[in-house]
């Protein structure tokens, strides 16, 4: 029995107004790997979906051809249209040399899109079934955050997603996939779709409300007809069709549809359970004026490369600044601004930084080149880099200003990479949502979420969703739970 693998990996924000290029994104910043000697020894450096699919199949005694991985560096924009349409003809040109096989298992996000195409997955996965012309039996792994569509659930025969958030089960995923791929049964997935978005700050495994529901889900899998339950809370920076979020179930039975509809509709009933829990910039000043035993994490929701934002907000250091000399430590932040990147390295010593063109006269400057493996427990042995860095101090306040995004931006390695002390400063800034409490090892409370401008702001209502998605709760009243087949404006 054999197995064909392939990844790709990438979340987009259609709020985020720069396209992000396949060739930069993918093949220069992030992982480009061909063939199935380049993915195997890629795999084996990565806790991911990857790693855990080969091994569990090994230990069945399956072949297996991963032949494709294409792994962004952070989250962005929609991809570029040419950008796109070469990825997706490399990944079919791989999968073709590869077959004949048993089952194809493809590791997915779920929520990338591209000019032209806003569901790039169930693009892949009808190229797939029509111009492959497969027809052996098709598993995918999602991010939590995926937004399902009919042509997903239409064209797999089973789909399964991450179960925390941060994320630290990827390689278990991967395990899942495997293990549906090579039940023995006729096994299927049936969804439901939830019209709401909720703040990814609180749908996370360790928040009350949602961990109550995953424990739910789980006790469902006890049952001799459900193999596999996914929860996905949809990343919300999406206005596409079909937007919402999901629940599906995967089994034997005849009844997944009523279970997962049972489930969807107790689901949307709890939908004022989940708090964004933004502070004020007040707030953080008055934290940020006492050191405490840890750094503060200074999380910048709105502006969270994690969540497809550019990074290139520099609000925080807008608000803080102003204190630079009084704070009693030393206080990280970021902000992605490859102008003034060039600049530093030609000698410049006045800066205008991020969108706000915040005016900043460092004490210090110095070059970096930004290079590092993340070691955290969802993303070790994962490479990033900043593409090159600026490293400017004044005050108490020191920046780290880079020429790309990066998803190193929730982990310690980020300022590590560019030689500085996280460990020892009195906060530090991430942009991200929650990605750093696993990162830094940090609970909730330890972090500060600012409440600022940008392309992943909490604040659903002010960002330009179009006529149908505004209908989704919180912007509007919601749509309640049905079923996925029938959700959303038809293609």
């Amino acid at each position: 029995m054999k197995a064909i693998l392939a990844q790709f990996y990438c979340e987009s924000n259609t709020f985020n107004p720069h396209i992000a290029r396949v060739t930069e994104l993918f093949r220069q910043l992030g992982i480009w790997k061909e063939g199935p000697q380049e993915v195997r020894a890629w795999a084996a450096t990565v806790h991911g979906e990857l790693a855990g699919s080969l091994e569990l199949l090994a230990k069945k005694g399956w072949e297996t051809a991963p032949v494709f991985v294409a792994y962004a560096n952070t989250s962005a924009g929609r991809l570029d249209r040419d950008g796109y349409a070469s990825l997706r003809n490399t990944l079919r040109e791989e999968i073709r040399k590869a077959l004949p096989a048993d089952a194809i298992i493809l590791h997915l996000h779920g929520s990338a899109c591209a000019e032209g195409q806003d569901d790039t997955e169930g693009d892949i996965l009808a190229m797939v079934r029509h111009e492959l012309g497969f027809t052996g039996r098709v598993v995918v792994s999602l991010d939590l955050h995926a937004n399902l569509t009919r042509r997903m659930l239409a064209h797999a025969d089973a789909l399964t997603a991450y179960r925390t958030f941060p994320h630290t089960d990827a390689y278990e995923t991967g395990a899942r996939a495997a293990s549906l791929a090579i039940k023995p049964a006729r096994i299927r997935s049936a969804a439901v779709k939830v019209g709401m978005l909720l703040p990814p700050t609180s749908a996370r495994d360790s928040f009350p409300e949602f961990a109550a529901l995953l424990k739910q889900a789980r006790k469902l899998e006890q049952e001799s007809d459900i193999l596999d339950v996914s929860i996905l809370p949809v990343q919300p920076w999406l206005d596409v069709q079909e937007l919402g979020s999901s629940i599906i179930i995967t089994g034997t039975g005849d009844r997944l549809e009523q279970v997962a509809g049972k489930m969807g509709t107790e689901w949307f009933g709890r939908r004022e359970a989940y708090p964004a829990g933004l502070v004020s910039m007040e707030h953080i000043l008055e934290r940020l004026h006492v050191k405490g035993g840890k750094p503060w994490i200074l999380a910048d929701t709105a502006d969270a490369v994690t969540g497809g934002a550019a990074g290139r907000s520099a609000f925080v250091l807008q608000s803080l600044l102003p204190h630079a000399d009084s704070f009693p430590g030393p206080v990280l932040l970021q902000v992605v601004d490859p102008a003034a990147v060039e600049a530093a390295q030609a000698g410049a010593h006045t800066f205008k930084l991020g969108e706000q063109k915040v005016p900043f006269t460092p004490d210090q400057i110095r070059m970096a080149e930004g290079r590092g493996v993340m070691q955290d427990v969802g993303h070790r042995g994962v490479q990033f880099t900043l593409g090159g860095a600026a490293v400017m101090t004044q005050g108490r306040i020191t920046v780290v200003v880079c020429r790309a995004a990066s998803m190193g931006t929730t982990s310690p390695d980020f300022y590590a990479c560019v030689e500085l002390q996280p460990a020892t400063a009195l906060a530090v800034q991430v942009k991200s949502l929650t990605g750093w409490m696993a990162g830094y090892e940090a609970p909730p409370s330890q972090g500060l979420l600012v409440d600022g401008p940008g392309t992943t702001s909490l604040n659903f209502a002010q960002l330009p969703f179009g006529p149908e998605n505004r209908k989704l709760f919180p912007i509007g009243t919601g749509i309640p739970c049905g079923p996925a087949s029938h959700y959303g404006t038809k293609p």
